[in-house]
């Protein structure tokens, strides 16, 4: 079984590798995290100067991926809203139909209980 993993916000979860292909093209590849290493003030100040640079890179990449995926999901909703489009309008159609099927009977039932006499349910 291939386990798939992919980006919300910037952790990783089950089920998106299969999308990455999507937006490797145009954001290329996600970016590494570096190691924090806080063993003496030279390390320290070289952590924080990784950690800027991958907070910019980070951003950067995600603000490119949730473009793309922004775009990809708009397109499948409209796609689904054309199919579901159909489906809407005989639905539609159907039950303005029969609204009128029972408009139009109710008012004859009532005309030809006049004409008979018939007396109103209460």
């Amino acid at each position: 079984m291939l386990l798939q993993v992919g980006i919300v916000g910037l952790g990783m979860v089950v089920g998106s590798a299969a999308f990455a292909q999507d937006w490797a093209a145009s954001c290329g590849r996600e970016p590494k995290a570096p190691t924090v290493n806080v063993s003496n003030v030279t390390n320290y100040n070289s952590s924080v100067e990784h950690f800027t640079a991958y907070d910019k890179a980070a951003r950067a990449y995600y603000n490119c991926v949730a473009k793309i995926s922004s775009a990809k999901q708009t397109a499948i909703s409209q796609k689904a809203k054309a199919d579901m489009e159909p489906y809407q309008k005989a639905t539609t159609q159907i039950r303005a139909r029969l609204a009128s099927n029972l408009t139009k009977m109710q008012t004859e039932l009532k005309a030809g209980g006049k004409k008979l006499g018939a007396k109103p349910k209460k």
